[in-house]
């Protein structure tokens, strides 16, 4: 037995099944009345053609605001790591455009993935750098959000940086090479590539040179040939961004400039015992001398200027000897002009006057009379050249005073 409707409910039914429109509330009405006639089909047809504002919040509560943000999106914010790629995420909405500035201003690319996340093309970032983002997203009410955050990166576990000499303003001898110390060793034959393509020699006149590593943090930078006396030179070195494979990354961007002075270069003959001494190519003083003795040679080949000082305290400990030993000494030396790291010095020495342009008696050094010995004390500058000839004993490449120019220059390059 059925029940037949009520006329206004028949009417009611007559309007849905003949497709008449309805506002809203007929909607509302008609699905409610559906519910009664057709149980719980009706109820998933209404909430199939519910508005999606209306199924998205209950009326009158807030809409979340998106939140953007880097690494993780939970806690507090920190620093991200600049050994992986930038990732950014989005809560509570849906991102449409991100603008990432790297900090020097330029765009950093990427793309966004699944709609809530951003993840940038390179793989890893600049280590403590700032990184700029703006980015629109649409809330669940499908209003666009503008957001804005500011990404700082971790630091570098090694931070590579150099020095450059000589200084600003120097007046140096024509042996003098472009030396950049690194504060941190670089082994691998690409890194030293790399670094070598940062640094850059200016010169007037120009003049042609190379770049030799002579340690792990060392590198000098000489021309085939002496440098021309009056030439002027502008070292540049630009670590900034660049990145070796060991995690190290250089910094800082440094420039230096200077002067080759008067071309002085002495010529120490050990069999003659004499020096001579020429300014620009003039003799200008030939000076007796008494070189090392036959226990203690002095090394030959070209050795430069490293340093003076006006007094010098000498040590025989220093270089291996006892000062109790026959041979040792403990002695202030005036006028002494160090042209080895292995202890070798012009200087004074009133003490072999008798000896000098006729035998060798010094432990290695280059003995001269006190007047002699302050003259030249008087010329030298860090660079002039000394060149020992006719000694028995060949050069230590490793010694600062003599690895430059006893390397022929067709090896010189590394």
């Amino acid at each position: 037995m059925t029940t037949e409707p009520a006329p206004g409910r028949r009417r009611l039914l007559h309007r849905l099944r003949h497709g008449r429109h309805l506002g809203a509330p007929a909607v509302v009405a008609a699905a409610l009345v559906a519910t009664v006639a057709a149980g719980s089909v009706a109820v998933w047809a209404a909430n199939r053609t519910s508005s999606p504002r209306v199924e998205a919040a209950a009326p009158g509560a807030p809409v979340p605001v998106p939140v953007l943000s880097a690494g993780s999106p939970t806690g507090p914010p920190t620093a991200v790591p600049w050994q992986a790629p930038l990732t950014l995420t989005v809560t509570d909405g849906t991102l449409r455009d991100v603008t990432v500035l790297d900090p020097d201003g330029m765009a950093f690319a990427g793309s966004v993935e699944g709609g809530t996340t951003w993840r940038s093309a390179a793989t890893s970032l600049l280590p403590a750098a700032t990184y700029r983002v703006t980015a629109a997203a649409v809330d669940d009410a499908g209003e666009s959000r503008a957001l804005t955050l500011t990404v700082r990166t971790t630091p570098a576990t090694r931070v590579l940086h150099a020095v450059l000499s000589p200084g600003d303003g120097a007046v140096v001898g024509v042996g003098q090479p472009v030396v950049v110390t690194l504060d941190h060793p670089v082994k691998g034959k690409a890194d030293r590539a790399a670094v070598v393509k940062r640094l850059s020699v200016t010169t007037v006149p120009a003049v042609a040179g190379a770049w030799r590593w002579m340690e792990n943090n060392e590198l000098h930078y000489r021309p085939a040939t002496y440098w021309p006396a009056g030439t002027r030179i502008t070292v540049r070195s630009d670590l900034h961004r660049l990145e070796l494979s060991t995690g190290t990354w250089g910094s800082g961007q440094r420039s230096t400039s200077y002067k080759i002075g008067d071309a002085m270069i002495s010529t120490v003959d050990v069999t003659a015992h004499i020096m001579t001494v020429r300014r620009n190519g003039k003799v200008v003083r030939v000076a007796k001398v008494s070189t090392g003795r036959d226990k203690y040679p002095t090394k030959g080949g070209v050795h430069l200027v490293l340093e003076k000082t006006r007094l010098k305290i000498m040590d025989s400990a220093t270089v291996g000897i006892p000062r109790n030993s026959p041979d040792g000494y403990y002695e202030k030396v005036p006028f002494s002009v160090r042209i080895s790291y292995g202890g070798a010095f012009v200087h004074s020495a009133d003490w072999s006057v008798r000896d000098q342009g006729v035998r060798n008696v010094s432990h290695g050094c280059v003995n001269m009379s006190p007047a002699d010995a302050e003259w030249f004390f008087g010329l030298a500058k860090r660079g002039d050249v000394v060149n020992v000839i006719h000694a028995s004993a060949k050069p230590v490449l490793y010694d600062p005073g003599m690895s430059d120019w006893n390397i022929p220059f067709s090896q010189w390059a590394n």
